[in-house]
């Protein structure tokens, strides 16, 4: 994110530059200039500069080339690089020259940790191709190779990247023995037997291997494929085929879809098959590798792949199938969302390799929200909220926002886009029942009518066109049929030229709904998902139902059998800690998982005194009494303020300005600058929220609180207390932290100085273009209370966070945290939590991540040659279905739920890796969802009684919250930092809206081939004494 430390890297930078004998870069912001002189030749000839006193305007260059691009990412590159800009048409050169003494050279420090072998970076460069076009040197292709280049240059001169690079995830060195032992119940199953019998494994090959998947399908279940197996024969729907049943080498044939439906056959529907066999799969293989006999192979994964196949085969069949989870068509556990969507319940199974020596299948509840089977009409009308249909034809008309606009799509027909891809039938009179039984897929709702959309119509024979029609007269003429809202828009099918009124088309069943829900559809879900423990056993129960493992014709072929009983497994309860607050004071929560703050002090208040402040009312309401409520709680939770009548303004539509005003009124009464600025909100309203935090963020860098009017209405004291949590936290204090027992109470967790990271990479919904985001988090502290928030886009739903973009985050948090927290030192041991890897990327993570701060906290202790720094990684993962259900007495709460600090590492975690699940929170409602922790890397050899304790009492240092919670506040915090970067982008709001959906703005048309790894940065982050990166502007 921006700031001074940006600021200061951007001076290094031009300076460096500025200092180049060989050459004079322009400033990184400004407009650079196209020109051919000469670029630096074998000898070192000087460069020609743009607009410079030496160089040469090319012939007809006077009109500026936008290339900021080219700027942009010159940027990027981290300042401890020296960067040298040439350019000699038609391309630029960037060098990029590690400086001598930061240089990741072993043998100048040969007493440092780094591995002997490594060689001194070398300069390296990179062409940036240009021409006349301006456009050349702003292509996604450039952009993403020059970045490619910049992370391989990272890691080519990053040691650890090699040496972290391919390297093996550490088995566990220990079962947890800390509290007491439990017994709880996990909704998992045990296979009770496994197939015994070979397994024949075949690579299937449609066409030529890249066809759809409707093809692919319709081909395998033609008859001609089908009839070439014995029945039982399972397919992945994509390459792989499995059977009991040799059925040779290699089978070679043709399928002719058009003759298996008894039409002519076209040449163009023949489709060459290919199957091969592969592979004769003998799963005791997979139980020695259970046993621990052999380590894990092909031959494993490739078994257990089978295994889950043979898992889904029957239920996919039979129900409405997302991935692993199942929905009975027919269900009747379904609640109406609003808005032509309901949800409904399903069943959720996993088969997996687990501790113990055995597989289980892991079986739980699944929701999914599906489009309501009706007329498309209604969808129509209830998606954009229209009274009727004549309506929705009056909403669907487009219109331009001034004179000189361009004509653009109404809210309803944008909102009315997210209607694309679905699946409708057509019924009218005088259709064939195999034309109404016909699935469409739908291309675009477009702005085109029955009423004015013509087209010819052909003689069958000649082809010769016979006479122009619309399509409402063609429907009256052929089938009779007088379409009654002839002004709605029509639907384009995915067929060419094909194109349907709406009131003739009805969605069909069981089509998912992939988008974002609203706020009210999601708190309609909540309340139709959470359910008590008792309730989510009873629905698992009815899930297996609908699974009849015992009934399961192709488990029975091939052997496998699965036990119906939930399988127990021994648990541990951790102690509750003890909680510090202000004034000494301490607080045992013992297993209630809260606690109250009543006649509580702060541990720490805020910083420095609360003199320059404002409120911006949005809704009339009696602010005043609220606010002298509000500032007598504060102060009496140990808050200093001096100014307790804040400037008071009302606030107008136009955000930009109520915040501008609000910001000079705070600062007019105080003669200061303010510090924090609230906002009494009307409800709920996302944008308005969006807009207040891109101004006070971006624009004046101050902090800001927003609330909602209902709440400031009831002025309740737990409503002032909770505010004033977050209200201190940005102020710079700290709420409360674990007491250690037998330690004096401000000391930190740990023997050595240590420093806790926090990672998250948020995405956007499937199908949106939206980016992805990017935050990491930073222990300010010794005890590991207040974190510092960096914050960066990430691309489009790529997970592992680039070199250059650590760097930049993270380099000037690093430097406070040595000269705030580290006596002018680095730490020693640094602990990285890091949410939403999957297991597939933990290698990657470590070679690219890990390595990454290693080697910057290597070049930032150049001063220091025996400087040594040891990692533990951990991955937290909430997005699981493993759910645990205690017996009655020490793990379980009054619901059923498992206490805080019920920990599970038997039975259903790895076989061998280090993890566990640690339920930390209380279930206020449903049932509780533990954190899967995973230990990948642990430098430092923590005991794990000592590191689960450690992550299990830092929930209790949330900063803004009386109860434990559910997840590391490290991760926490960089999951609120990265929603709140969504604030922070350069873009309108409406912009961003068509994002969400998946759809460009008509100015975004022509990015339409823009890689997916290649967005625009967020606006620079407005730092001041009272606002900046170190502080907790995000909470």
């Amino acid at each position: 994110m921006g700031g001074p430390a940006k600021q200061r890297a951007k001076k290094d930078r031009q300076a460096l530059r500025d200092s180049d004998n060989n050459h004079q870069a322009p400033p990184v912001k400004q407009t650079l200039r196209a020109y051919d002189g000469p670029g630096e030749s074998s000898r070192g000839a000087p460069a020609s500069s743009a607009g410079g006193s030496q160089g040469r305007g090319r012939a007809g260059s006077t009109a500026p080339l936008q290339l900021l691009s080219v700027a942009l990412l010159v940027d990027a590159i981290p300042a401890r690089y020296q960067i040298r800009l040439f350019s000699s048409h038609p391309y630029f050169q960037v060098k990029i020259v590690p400086a001598a003494a930061m240089a990741l050279n072993p043998t100048s420090n040969p007493s440092s940790e780094l591995p002997s072998g490594s060689d001194p970076a070398k300069p390296t460069s990179f062409i940036i191709p240009g021409s006349a076009d301006a456009h050349a040197f702003v292509t996604p292709e450039i952009a993403l190779k020059f970045r490619a280049f910049l992370d391989g240059f990272e890691r080519a001169n990053n040691v650890w990247h090699q040496q972290y690079k391919g390297l093996k995830c550490i088995d566990r060195p220990a079962f947890s023995t800390a509290g007491k032992e439990a017994i709880v119940a996990v909704n998992s199953h045990k296979v009770l037997k496994l197939p015994t019998i070979p397994i024949f494994q075949y690579d299937v090959t449609i066409g030529n291997g890249a066809e759809s998947r409707g093809l692919v399908k319709a081909v395998w279940h033609s008859k001609t494929v089908q009839t070439k197996f014995p029945p039982g024969v399972l397919f992945d729907g994509n390459k792989l085929a499995w059977h009991l049943k040799d059925v040779g080498q290699e089978l070679r044939f043709m399928v002719d879809l058009d003759a298996e439906r008894g039409q002519q056959s076209r040449a163009d529907n023949t489709h060459r098959v290919a199957i091969k066999r592969t592979a004769t799969l003998q799963l005791n293989q997979l139980q020695a590798y259970l046993d621990g006999q052999i380590q894990m192979d092909e031959t494993v994964i490739s078994a257990i792949t089978f295994l889950d196949h043979l898992l889904r085969e029957m239920p996919s069949r039979n129900t409405i199938n997302i991935r692993r989870s199942y929905f009975d068509r027919l269900g009747t556990d379904r609640a109406a969302l609003g808005q032509g969507v309901e949800a409904m319940k399903g069943v959720y199974q996993s088969m997996r390799a687990a501790q113990g020596k055995h597989m289980v299948v892991n079986v739980d509840v699944s929701n999914a929200v599906f489009w309501n089977q009706q007329s498309l009409t209604n969808a129509a009308r209830e998606l954009t909220g229209c009274s009727s249909a004549s309506d929705l034809a009056n909403k669907s008309q487009p219109s331009r926002p001034n004179i000189n606009a361009p004509i653009q799509d109404s809210p309803a027909m944008v909102a009315m886009r997210k209607l694309k891809k679905n699946q409708f039938t057509v019924r009218h009179r005088g259709r064939t029942q195999k034309e109404v039984e016909k699935i469409w897929t739908i291309k675009a709702i477009v702005s085109l009518t029955p009423r004015t959309k013509k087209f010819q119509i052909k003689d069958r024979v000649t082809k010769d066109p016979i006479k122009e029609v619309t399509i409402e007269q063609y429907y009256l003429e052929k089938y009779n049929v007088r379409l009654m809202e002839p002004n709605l828009p029509l639907v384009e099918t995915t067929k060419k030229d094909v194109f349907y009124p709406m009131e003739l088309c009805h969605l069909t069943k069981g089509q998912r709904y992939p988008y974002k829900l609203n706020e009210i559809q999601t708190a309609a879900m909540i309340k139709f998902a959470v359910t008590r423990p008792e309730g989510r056993k009873a629905a698992i129960a009815a899930g297996l139902e609908i699974l009849n493992w015992s009934g399961d014709r192709y488990l029975q072929n091939y052997g496998l059998q699965i036990d119906n009983k939930m399988l127990q497994t021994k648990a541990r309860v951790l102690d509750p800690p003890t909680i510090l607050f202000g004034a000494n004071a301490k607080v045992e929560p013992k297993f209630s998982g809260r606690w109250d703050l009543r006649g509580k002090k702060f541990l720490i208040g805020n910083v420095a005194p609360l003199k320059s402040w404002g409120v911006c009312v949005f809704l009339d309401g009696d602010t005043q009494r609220f606010i002298a409520t509000f500032v007598q709680t504060y102060k009496a939770h140990g808050g200093r303020v001096e100014n307790s009548n804040p400037a008071m303004i009302q606030g107008v539509p136009d955000i930009g300005q109520a915040v501008h005003t609000l910001f000079q009124a705070a600062g007019n009464q105080s003669q200061i600058r303010p510090q924090m600025l609230v906002f009494i909100l009307p409800g709920k309203n996302t944008e308005m929220y969006s807009r207040i935090k891109k101004s006070t963020d971006c624009r004046f860098g101050v902090m800001s609180q927003c609330m909602q009017a209902v709440h400031v209405a009831k002025n309740n004291p737990q409503y002032h207390s909770n505010v004033c949590m977050k209200f201190n936290a940005k102020l710079g204090g700290t709420t409360n932290k674990v007491a250690l027992k037998g330690q004096p109470a401000m000391k930190g967790h740990f023997g050595k100085p240590t420093m806790i990271i926090g990672a998250d990479v948020s995405h956007a919904a499937p199908g949106s273009l939206a980016p992805s985001f990017a935050a990491m988090t930073m222990s300010l502290d010794t005890y590991c209370s207040r974190y510092a928030a960096a914050v960066q886009t990430n691309g489009q739903r790529v997970e592992l966070i680039a070199s250059h973009t650590i760097a930049g985050m993270m380099s000037p948090l690093f430097n406070h945290w040595s000269q705030n927290v580290g006596q002018g030192n680095l730490p020693q041991h640094v602990i990285y939590i890091r949410d939403g890897v999957s297991a597939a990327q933990y290698v990657n993570m470590l070679a690219f991540e890990v390595a990454s701060l290693k080697g910057l906290l290597h070049q930032l202790s150049k001063h220091n040659p025996n400087y040594k720094v040891n990692f533990t990684v951990i991955v937290a993962e909430k997005r699981h279905h493993i759910r645990l259900f205690p017996e009655r007495g020490l793990a379980a709460d009054k619901n059923g739920n498992p206490v805080p600090g019920t920990l599970v590492d038997r039975d259903v975690t790895e076989p061998f890796g280090y993890d566990f699940y640690l339920n930390s929170h209380s279930a206020i409602q449903g049932t509780a969802r533990p954190t899967h922790y995973t230990v990948i890397m642990d430098e430092e050899n923590m005991k794990p009684d000592v590191l689960q304790t450690m992550i299990y009492e830092h929930v209790y240092q949330y900063m803004r919250a009386t109860t434990p919670v559910s997840l590391h506040p490290a991760v926490y915090y960089a999951h609120l930092a990265s929603n709140r970067a969504r604030c922070h982008e350069d873009k309108g709001y409406n912009e961003q809206v068509l994002e969400e959906l998946g759809q460009k703005s008509s100015s975004g048309d022509k990015d339409k081939d823009k890689d997916k790894t290649e967005v625009k940065p967020l606006l620079e982050f407005r730092e001041s004494p009272d606002h900046n990166e170190f502080g907790m502007w995000y909470i």
